[in-house]
């Protein structure tokens, strides 16, 4: 009997701890297909992944949905826990922790047919370029470049300033720019798959003010070299959620299981 009910409230005990754990993903309003739907719509390869991550850590998955300032506001805040597919730079490395989700990151650029082949961001200098307020700027090193930014850019939205002639580049994920020339007859549009580095890894930011992470001392920084994802002054705390997503999420790249997750939408 006694052990009937230590085993009754082990499994209540379990399934508590379970809905405890909460892992919450923001992202901003529009769509951005087939990652995500338009809010309030989430469905999308990021909510089936990252649902099945948070499942197998034991956690339900979040989502919080909301324009991209204030969504990175909350990250930096801590209120949310990631952003699930997140750009390094110097300044989100304040307030932000990066690991590879498994997939396949990098950029490439779209312009109008008659602009010429872009194979180096250095060939931009005196183009007018096109991006969402608030997201890295790729070529802020150049000189004689003008911005046009505009808030929650879509790519249909950035093809219809190049049809406008309001910018003439465009740069962003290159998979899925694919996607959505694959989707919409765009023979006007030109795409330049060198432009901007080829295939690079893809993270997710985990905010350093989540209650599920905890940092400590990088032995292996090398102040000496630039700051990236891979040579950081910290790294996650064995045992917390932060450092067992990052586990995870490893093994499951590993295993061929994420591939796999990615190519039933690409």
């Amino acid at each position: 009997m006694r052990i009937r009910v230590w085993l009754l409230l082990s499994t209540l005990l379990a399934s508590f701890s379970s809905l405890a754990c909460t892992l919450t993903m923001g992202y901003r309003t529009n769509e951005r297909m087939p990652l995500i739907a338009a809010s309030p719509n989430n469905d999308g390869l990021y909510v089936d992944f990252y649902s099945l991550v948070a499942e197998k850590l034991g956690c339900e998955l979040e989502v919080i949905r909301g324009p991209k300032k204030r969504v990175l506001k909350q990250l930096k805040d801590g209120e949310i826990d990631f952003y699930p597919g997140f750009n390094f730079n110097e300044h989100r490395a304040l307030f932000t922790y990066y690991l590879e989700n498994g997939f396949p990151g990098g950029d490439a650029g779209i312009s109008r047919q008659d602009f010429p082949t872009i194979t180096d961001l250095s060939q931009l200098e005196g183009s007018t370029i096109l991006q969402a307020l608030g997201s890295p700027n790729f070529v802020r090193n150049l000189e004689a470049i003008k911005i046009y930014a505009v808030p929650e850019m879509t790519i249909e939205k950035a093809v219809g300033l190049l049809r406008k002639k309001r910018g003439d580049f465009y740069i962003y994920n290159h998979a899925s720019l694919n996607y959505y020339l694959k989707l919409h007859s765009n023979k006007d549009i030109k795409v330049h798959p060198e432009c901007c580095g080829g295939v690079e890894p893809l993270y997710l930011g985990f905010s350093r003010r989540s209650e599920h992470y905890q940092e400590q001392a990088n032995p292996n920084y090398l102040p000496d070299q630039e700051l990236s994802p891979e040579n950081f002054p910290v790294q996650l705390k064995q045992g917390t959620k932060a450092y067992q997503l990052q586990q995870l999420l490893k093994q499951m790249k590993q295993s061929g299981e994420t591939d796999n997750i990615y190519r039933q939408y690409y």
